[in-house]
C-alpha cells in the first residue's frame, strides 16, 4: 500500500490531522484555551513538511511543503518530486526521498529548507498502514477521475480499472487512482492526482457528518503518525482550519524536469524558482500589500495561473494577471514597496511607473516537463 494517501490525509488542511492527534483529550476545549496562534506558535505563518514514508524501505514516497497563512486561513501545498536530485550532507548527491532513511524527518526538513531557502517549523511523517481503511471509515471519497484507467500487474498484485468522471470511490479505488502512472504523464501525473485527492479530502473532512467519525479514524491512524507539533499546537490548528473553504487550499508543484544521472532516473528542480518561491511563498512575514499585476511573457500559457496561485498563497495582493507576447527579459515596473521587493528578489531591472507590474520573460521561464 502506497504512502501518499496517509500523507494526503495529513496534508488535507492539517486541521484533520490535528483532530486525529488530540481527540480523546477534549481537543475543542484545548483549542478554546490554547488555540491562539500567538500562544501556540508565536507566528501567524507556518511552514510544515508533510512526509509519507515506509519505515522498512527508508525513503519517503511523498513530500509536500505546506505554507499555512493563519490570519487568512489559507493553506498552500507545494509538492516536491520524490526523485529530486539533491546533496545530502555526509552522503553525497541522492534522491531527496532517501533523506528520511539517513536522518529521519529532521534531515528531510533540513534538505527541503535548503532547497527553497526558507525555514521549516514542523514535520508530520505518516506511514501507509490503514490508508485504505481511513478512506473507508469516511464512507469513501468523492473524486473526479480524469481519465479511463486500465492496468494489470499480476506480479505486483496491482489491478486498476476506473472510468473517467466524478464518482464516489472506496479506499481501495482511491489507492488505484493515485498509483496509476501508466500514461504519458508517468510520475508527474501521480503528483497531479495527489493534489486532486488533497482537494477532495479537504471538502470531505470539512463536512460535519465526518467529524463524528474522527474517533474511528483516530484508532486507525494514531500509530502511523509522527510529528514534532505539540498537542496545544495541533489543537490551535484544528480551531483555525476547521471548516476552511476548499478554495482556500491551493496546490503547486516545484518546476522541474526529468533527467538521468548515470542509469538513475532523477528530477532536476529549477533552482531559481525554488528559491524565488521560497522568498515569495514561504516567508515568515507579510509581503507588501501594494496591488501587483502579473504579466506572463514566457510563452508558457499555463504558468501565469500557477504563479498567481503561489503569490496569493504567500499573501500577495494579485488582483489579476494577463498574457503578453513573448519577451526575452523579465522586468518590474513600479515605484512602491512591492515593486522594489520583487525587483530585488528576482535581480531584474525596475522602471518607475504608477502601480506595480511583474513581467515574467523567457529568461525566467520555468524549466519543467
Amino acid at each position: 500500500m502506497k504512502t501518499w494517501l496517509v500523507a494526503a490525509l495529513a496534508a488535507a488542511g492539517v486541521f484533520a490531522l490535528a483532530c486525529i492527534l488530540v481527540i480523546g483529550r477534549n481537543p475543542l476545549q484545548q483549542a478554546v484555551v490554547l488555540g491562539s496562534a500567538d500562544r501556540a506558535f508565536h507566528s501567524h505563518r507556518l511552514n510544515v513538511l508533510l512526509l509519507g514514508y515506509q519505515d522498512d524501505e527508508g525513503n519517503s514516497d511523498s513530500l509536500i511543503l505546506a505554507h499555512l497563512d493563519i490570519d487568512r486561513r489559507i493553506a498552500t501545498l507545494v509538492s516536491i518530486p520524490r526523485d529530486t536530485w539533491v546533496e545530502i550532507p555526509g552522503h553525497g548527491y541522492q534522491k531527496i526521498n532517501s533523506a528520511i532513511g539517513f536522518g529521519g524527518p529532521a534531515l528531510s526538513a533540513k534538505i527541503v529548507s535548503a532547497l527553497v531557502g526558507a525555514p521549516i517549523d514542523a514535520t508530520i511523517a505518516v506511514q501507509p498502514e490503514g490508508a485504505k481503511a481511513l478512506v473507508d471509515a469516511m464512507g469513501g471519497m468523492n473524486v473526479a477521475v480524469d481519465r479511463d484507467m486500465d492496468y494489470d500487474d499480476n506480479a505486483g498484485n496491482l489491478h486498476i480499472h476506473l472510468k473517467a468522471g466524478e464518482q464516489y470511490l472506496t479506499g481501495g479505488q482511491v489507492l488505484e487512482f493515485v498509483r496509476f502512472r501508466h500514461d504519458a504523464e508517468s510520475d508527474w501525473g501521480r503528483v497531479r492526482r495527489q493534489q486532486i485527492v488533497l482537494k477532495a479530502l479537504i471538502d470531505q473532512l470539512g463536512a460535519p457528518q465526518n467529524w463524528v467519525k474522527l474517533p474511528q479514524i483516530l484508532k486507525l491512524a494514531r500509530s502511523d503518525v509522527k510529528t514534532n507539533l505539540g498537542d496545544a499546537q495541533v489543537a490551535a490548528l484544528l480551531q483555525i482550519y476547521r471548516g476552511v473553504p476548499s478554495d482556500n487550499v491551493r496546490t503547486f508543484t516545484l518546476p522541474a524536469r526529468a533527467a538521468y544521472v548515470g542509469d538513475a532516473s532523477v528530477v532536476i528542480v529549477d533552482a531559481r524558482w525554488a528559491r524565488f518561491l521560497g522568498r515569495l511563498l514561504f516567508s515568515k512575514s507579510d509581503p507588501p500589500q501594494n496591488p501587483v499585476l502579473v504579466a506572463n511573457a514566457t510563452g508558457i500559457t499555463a504558468w501565469n495561473k500557477k504563479l498567481v496561485a503561489a503569490l496569493r498563497g504567500g499573501g500577495w495582493n494579485v488582483p489579476t494577471f494577463i498574457d503578453e507576447p513573448v519577451r526575452d527579459a523579465t522586468a518590474v515596473a513600479g515605484s512602491d514597496d512591492a515593486a522594489a521587493f520583487l525587483a530585488k528578489t528576482l535581480g531584474v531591472p525596475r522602471t518607475a511607473a504608477k502601480g506595480t507590474t511583474l513581467v515574467i520573460g523567457r529568461d525566467y521561464a520555468p524549466v519543467q516537463d
